[in-house]
């Protein structure tokens, strides 16, 4: 038996030379069907590999929605697990008793289309997306319900929830040229998420190259694995290599310790005669020393808004707005100042 994703239950019943609604009461083991009838049925469903949706099952039975978040933690290199989307995504679904899975390692087709045609979901919240992304397109064909918690290339008649990363890159060199800032370094995702056409790392890079233009900065970026010992490595030796920079932009609130250590390690005082800021989370620019200047990473907020949005669809219910881009929200605190003279 050859499984198919795209059998449906009309062709079960025309190849059974039944009804549909015969199928359907096969299907919700009903009696009163012939059991000679009931038999063909179920041979022909396992000849042609039919999984019944069971989405319009429980729809029609009354049931409960049930939803995954899609979360590959093993998609980039570096730890980078925000349970402000957990949290906001749990917090959503749990006011409207829709159920939530979180599934933490990468989906293949055959089983994202499982989890709708076995019932496991109704609808999934995708994460981690690139510009390019099968499950976009698979999903998308298949009319399944989804939302994305970031965009891919193509956006037509799709739903997200996403933070304005180009114009995060562009705020934040705002800033830091506004306290007289001219050599400043950018820290981005490594080359081969850029190759990969990860969303979050091509629109980063837009906005880094956007930023220098609008400034007339030349450009110091650096792409490198974003663990706090790569780190501090590579800052040592971007700053021997160019010591006249004066402040650094860093895509990872976390691992910016790395960073100090290396500015700590040259002598060079925080925001003395250096300036660092970052896209990461109240929690944890507050957590490092010097509390960290930062653009907001709203990660709560853009789980409970992308799980309303997926309860909306799969009540039926009208959607105002189906694509959200959150923008920059500047945090000033203690690691950033005027550019040394």
């Amino acid at each position: 038996m050859q499984d198919s994703p795209d059998i449906t239950i009309a062709e079960v019943a025309e190849v059974a030379g039944v009804s549909v609604s015969t199928v359907s009461r096969i299907l919700n083991d009903k009696p009163d069907v012939a059991e000679r009838t009931r038999q063909r049925v179920q041979q022909v469903i396992e000849e042609l590999g039919y999984t019944p949706h069971a989405q319009a099952q429980r729809l029609a039975t009354g049931k409960s929605s049930t939803s995954a978040l899609l979360y590959d933690f093993d998609y980039i290199d570096f730890t980078r697990q925000e349970m402000g989307f957990i949290r906001g995504v749990g917090r959503a679904f749990g006011e409207a008793k829709v159920s939530f899975n979180l599934i933490t390692t990468a989906i293949s087709k055959e089983e994202l289309r499982n989890l709708y045609r076995s019932g496991q979901v109704d609808g999934v919240i995708l994460m981690e997306i690139d510009m390019t992304d099968w499950r976009v397109d698979f999903l998308r064909e298949r009319n399944y319900p989804f939302v994305m918690i970031g965009r891919s290339a193509d956006n037509t008649g799709l739903h997200f929830v996403d933070l304005d990363q180009e114009n995060v890159v562009i705020t934040a060199f705002d800033h830091l040229v506004e306290l007289g800032h001219r050599q400043v370094g950018f820290i981005a995702f490594p080359e081969s998420l850029l190759e990969r056409g990860y969303g979050a790392a091509v629109r980063l890079k837009r906005g880094y190259k956007k930023a220098c233009e609008k400034h007339g900065l030349t450009p110091i970026c650096l792409q490198v694995d974003l663990a706090v010992q790569a780190l501090f490595e590579s800052t040592l030796k971007l700053l021997q290599q160019k010591p006249d920079i004066t402040a650094i932009v860093t895509i990872e609130g976390s691992t910016t310790v790395g960073i100090i250590r290396a500015l700590q390690h040259l002598g060079r005082a925080i925001p003395g005669d250096f300036s660092i800021m970052t896209i990461t989370s109240e929690q944890t620019a507050q957590l490092i020393s010097p509390p960290l200047t930062f653009i907001n990473f709203p990660s709560y907020e853009l789980g409970f808004q992308a799980a309303q949005m997926l309860t909306s669809i799969l009540n039926k219910e009208p959607v105002e707005v189906s694509q959200v881009l959150l923008p920059p929200q500047l945090i000033v605190r203690e690691s950033t100042g005027p550019a040394s003279p």
